[in-house]
């Protein structure tokens, strides 16, 4: 569909409405606020807009959730979260109800949606975009409590196996993506906003209620996410017969429960529930584990690949306003043996009044991709690696200043969640703005 190559300008475009409005909401701060901003300014968190032609996943998923901040910061500041005295039983207990009927009414559909259309067209839309498949369908349904909150992308094409694996498990590439973004930015502001944590709560129980409520193999059932990942990786290794699968739905599940070993999704809970529904509050401070001047937090998850389930042990660092994540990851040996990789993105490695420097590396060894239609033909396979630096040009002399972003670098052929498959020139560009 011609949609599909209009929407990135669209909605760039109107990212940068919405920023714009959003700043100006902000021009109406107190002198105090603005003082106190200015103090903690290396405190203060990255807002993204970035753009390239195909609205992959990266690009997407940064202007989704900047999107997603300034809805929610309009909102509160033309709604607010406190409407009377709540130092008596009463008082609290109105507060409570208002905020919560605010939560339902207003905040969830926001935010579930935000994730829905994450799924749909920056996940298994962005892997169509990718490989040139088109046209693809897209439909949504209302979101909670107004509908149910569905959403598909579908398509007919013919495709390697290894992309059929890649557009199936796209959506839930962006669920780990959005993740990281806001642990990121948690880190760097050392606070997280109570929308930020819905968002990564519904993030989190939308991918865990998807793949752990998955049945089994069923002939009267159509596919949808794990059934096909299942059904594919082990047709894809010589078990086509779903009676007698090397890794069935079930072992898939008791694999994927490694995903809540996570202190952000509790975190979240945590923020949404008493700093935001109890106390009324918009943010909350961030508890990490502080040693020799390092704060760092860890968080375990499952990844998907073409190969298998991979496990990753995220590590997020901050020395002063450096914050890095290191990302050790393992690949699950049920159908090939020692594979696995390591990434490290570092923000602000580099820092002065005009410039700034973040930088992305990641190495993996894995088995060689089968990225072309009717053949069996691979490609890569081994050693393999990705390396990219982003360039932030600050656009003025205030910490709030917008700043002109370049990312420039390069991959090889091999997975990793949320580059192309295939080896490609990585460039980026859009403007950053700090809040």
């Amino acid at each position: 569909m011609q949609y599909t190559r209009i929407a990135p300008v669209a909605l760039f475009a109107l990212l940068l409405l919405c920023g714009t409005e959003a700043l100006r909401g902000g021009d109406a701060d107190s002198l105090a606020v603005q003082q106190e901003d200015t103090a903690r300014a290396s405190n203060t968190g990255r807002l993204t807009l970035l753009y390239d032609p195909d609205l992959s996943m990266r690009s997407g998923v940064a202007n989704v959730t900047t999107l997603h901040h300034w809805i929610a910061r309009l909102e509160d500041k033309s709604v607010g979260t406190r409407w009377c005295s709540e130092e008596s039983i009463p008082g609290k207990t109105l507060g409570i109800v208002a905020r919560l009927t605010k939560l339902t009414l207003l905040d969830l559909p926001v935010d579930y949606f935000t994730v829905v259309l994450s799924h749909e067209y920056l996940g298994h839309g962005a892997r169509c975009r990718e490989l040139g498949i088109s046209p693809v369908h897209y439909a949504f349904d209302w979101p909670p409590p107004y509908g149910p909150g569905g959403g598909e992308a579908t398509s007919s094409s013919s495709v390697s196996i290894h992309q059929a694996i890649a557009v199936w498990t796209g959506g839930i590439e962006v669920h780990p993506l959005i993740n990281r973004t806001l642990a990121l930015r948690w880190m760097e502001r050392d606070r997280a906003n109570y929308r930020e944590a819905l968002l990564y709560f519904w993030s989190n129980q939308i991918m865990l209620n998807y793949y752990l409520g998955a049945s089994d193999f069923d002939p009267i059932l159509a596919d949808n996410d794990p059934r096909a990942y299942v059904r594919y990786l082990n047709l894809d290794n010589g078990y086509a017969d779903v009676r007698n699968l090397k890794m069935s739905v079930r072992d898939f599940q008791d694999r994927y429960r490694y995903n809540m070993v996570n202190p952000f999704l509790f975190y979240s809970i945590y923020v949404a529930v008493k700093s935001y529904l109890w106390d009324g509050d918009e943010e909350c401070g961030l508890p990490a584990l502080s040693i020799a001047g390092v704060d760092y937090l860890p968080s375990a998850r499952v990844g998907l690949t073409p190969f298998g389930p991979e496990y990753h042990l995220e590590n997020y660092l901050r020395v002063k306003t450096t914050v890095s994540l290191v990302d050790l990851h393992v690949g699950d040996q049920t159908f090939h043996k020692s594979w696995g990789g390591v990434g490290i993105d570092v923000q602000n490695v580099y820092e002065d009044e005009s410039f700034s420097l973040d930088v992305n590396l990641h190495l993996w060894k894995q088995p060689a991709l089968k990225l072309r239609a009717g053949t069996q033909l691979e490609s890569g396979g081994g050693v393999g690696g990705a390396f990219s630096v982003r360039s932030y040009y600050h656009l003025g002399r205030s910490p709030n200043s917008p700043s002109a972003v370049v990312e420039l670098g390069y991959k090889s052929i091999g997975f990793l969640e949320s580059y192309p498959m295939d080896s490609s020139f990585l460039i980026l560009v859009g403007l950053a703005l700090r809040d």
